[in-house]
């Protein structure tokens, strides 16, 4: 039996089995208590607990501190800014057409809009190198629809990648490519050796649970054509073939057992869990359970040699460090992956392509670098955030997620998801200390 209550007005209290762990929300400083040290804790101050703590930090003094306050305070002092300085990756959308109809997928396929044009393409790149004159590292990520109906705007960009690079001297350009995997061909195998790709496949788990969700626009599975890709990537060599897992309603309850089966049977030892969407303004899973699960699953990817990535990593990464983690809409040099979309179009947000508050061309992003900002985190947005133990991991909803649940306050879902992720977290860190 696990409960968790506030201690002092700013420290978490987790109690299992009659065991404890303090948690710092603010500072990610955590300990353990073993049971004589819990009930002397809860005795009348000060005892042999109370003074330990006191000699690692944990004071009962300022009890009513704001506790989002001190996070602010305690970003600025590390250096962390939510506002972005600069774009190095894009996710370029060449198309929405698409092969596959996803129930749950978070972009419009199949409009008949135009694709993007290699001179977009080109205008978009230039941009992009520009920007990143001298750097060590681009980011290019094919995206779509499927971005394979369109693999000969894969070929130019490519080839022109590796003309700009040399021109504005970035030393390595990372390309990625999100496939369904329904259709691969050998040009495509050879062309994602050449450049050392990485391949992220669109998979939920076995044909029972993927074509739940994952179909052809016929209606029919296309699972063991997907095998049979997946395999083919897997043995041409100098591709870094992964899954991109997408917890589902079908998955849901067996994500364990889904990872055991994309790593035994398909041979993928790297596995990327996506966190749900809230694309029709709420979570669609419970977020208690699925934290539980993902913690689960990662342990079975372990023992079979494999990784399993996913938000629950930020927690592991945030109690490591003793180091906030909570700026999820940017990379650790506070530079920004955005959407490049057909019409030379940017969105600060590579998830959410149409809110218009991200749009930009690249000429007034040139203009004004400023305009980056418009991404950027509002960190602990209402007052309850204060009591959170996930205040420096999650640091409350995205500019991305507030739109899409159409407010402030999060998902109580994603509240529910983070709060237990965090549980775990300390748990499997502060036990073993």
């Amino acid at each position: 039996m696990t409960s968790s209550q506030l201690l002092w007005g700013k420290y978490i209290q987790y109690i299992r089995d009659g065991e404890g762990a303090l948690l710092d929300p603010v500072t990610l400083d955590s300990v353990y208590l073993d049971r004589g040290e819990v009930t002397d804790l809860s005795a009348v101050p000060p005892t042999a607990t109370h003074k330990a703590l006191a000699e690692l930090g944990f004071t009962p003094d300022s009890p009513d501190v704001d506790q989002r306050e001190a996070l602010r305070t305690r970003l600025h002092q590390l250096g962390l800014d939510p506002v972005p300085v600069r774009i190095s990756g894009l996710r370029v959308v060449l198309t929405d057409a698409c092969n596959m109809k996803c129930s749950y997928c978070f972009v419009e396929t199949n409009t008949s809009k135009p694709d993007m044009t290699e001179q977009e393409i080109a205008d978009g790149l230039t941009y992009l190198f520009e920007t990143n004159a001298g750097r060590d590292e681009v980011a290019i990520q094919w995206f779509g629809g499927e971005p394979t109906t369109r693999f000969d705007l894969m070929q130019y960009g490519d080839t022109l990648a590796d003309s700009l690079a040399e021109q504005y001297d970035v030393k390595r350009v990372r390309r990625t490519v999100v496939t369904n995997g329904a259709r691969i061909t050998d040009a495509m195998i050879d062309h994602f050796a050449r450049y050392q790709y990485g391949v992220g496949i669109s998979i939920d788990g076995p044909p029972a649970i993927n074509a739940e969700n994952r179909r052809l626009l016929g209606g029919q599975p296309a699972d063991n054509r997907i095998q049979r890709n997946v395999r083919r990537l897997l043995d041409a060599g100098g591709i870094h073939v992964g899954c991109n897992l997408t917890p589902t309603s079908a998955n849901i309850g067996r994500l364990a057992e889904t990872v055991t089966w994309i790593i035994d049977h398909l041979g993928l030892k790297f596995i990327y869990a996506n966190t749900p969407i809230p694309t029709s303004g709420r979570w669609t899973v419970r977020g208690r359970e699925l934290a539980q699960e993902l913690y689960q699953a990662r342990l079975v990817a372990l023992g079979r040699g494999g990784m399993m990535f996913s938000v629950l990593d930020r927690a592991f990464q945030a109690l490591d460090r003793r180091r906030p983690m909570l700026l999820d809409h940017m990379q650790s040099d506070r530079s920004l992956n955005v959407a490049l979309l057909p019409g030379s179009r940017v969105s600060l947000c590579d998830i959410n392509f149409t809110a218009p508050s991200f749009l930009h061309t690249l000429d007034e992003l040139r203009a004004d670098p400023n305009l980056l900002g418009g991404i950027a985190k509002n960190i602990a947005p209402i007052p309850e955030c204060a009591q959170c133990p996930a205040l420096a991991i999650c640091g409350g909803p995205s500019r991305n997620e507030q739109l899409l649940i159409g407010g402030d306050r999060p998902d109580a879902q994603m509240c529910d998801f983070y709060t237990r992720t965090v549980e775990i977290a300390v748990w499997d860190s502060t036990g073993v200390q």
